[in-house]
């Protein structure tokens, strides 16, 4: 079935990475082009494997936090609350947090599995890192844009954002993840405990 551009957004979106304002200082589009193809490369192998479910999602986590830069996603995501957390209320919410995220998002990718999915073109963006376009192309689906924006802004190369058909996601995850917390009364620490059971 065809996807329309909301389930596209949610589907892809895992691999979370997120838009930030982060020069990429030395990382070249080459250099970013060879990272998304090695992510490419794992992510989509694990979602293919053909493994239980609980498997996939299991390696699929252990990538996913190595690959992305969870710990910046995080602090972005929650906004101007992170700030009055203590350290460890600070590492639990980005450890709940990444796992929630992974999760959510391989559960959503497993479709993908078999997607063939090619990169067309790396750019410099500024401050906003590299991005590197992909056609992702899945039997039965039009083929859409899917852009992964790269930075080695916090001192190692990791990926920040999606873009899917020109909409970023981070602004989708944040606004779901602030909802979330306004329904706990703007409690970090019931946030930081319902993501851990996701």
């Amino acid at each position: 079935m065809p996807l329309n551009k909301p389930s596209r957004r949610l589907v892809i979106a895992g691999a979370a990475a997120f838009m930030l304002p982060i020069s990429g200082r030395a990382l070249t589009p080459a250099d970013a082009q060879s990272y998304v193809q090695q992510v490419v490369d794992v992510f989509f192998g694990i979602l293919a494997s053909g493994a239980s479910e609980a498997t996939i999602l299991t390696r699929f986590e252990r990538e996913f936090t190595g690959y992305t830069d969870v710990d910046v996603i995080a602090r972005t995501v929650l906004g101007p609350p992170y700030r009055s957390l203590n350290n460890r209320q600070k590492r639990d919410f980005t450890s709940a947090f990444g796992r929630y995220l992974a999760r959510k998002y391989g559960r959503q990718m497993m479709q993908y599995g078999n997607a063939e999915i090619t990169i067309t073109r790396a750019q410099d963006a500024g401050r906003k890192g590299i991005l590197v376009s992909t056609q992702v192309r899945n039997r039965g689906q039009s083929p859409f844009l899917l852009q992964w924006q790269v930075s080695d802004g916090s001192g190692q190369t990791k990926l920040i954002n999606l873009i899917i058909e020109g909409i970023s996601l981070l602004t989708t995850e944040r606004g779901e993840i602030r909802n979330l917390l306004d329904a706990r009364g703007g409690d970090v620490s019931a946030l930081t405990a319902y993501l851990s059971t996701q």
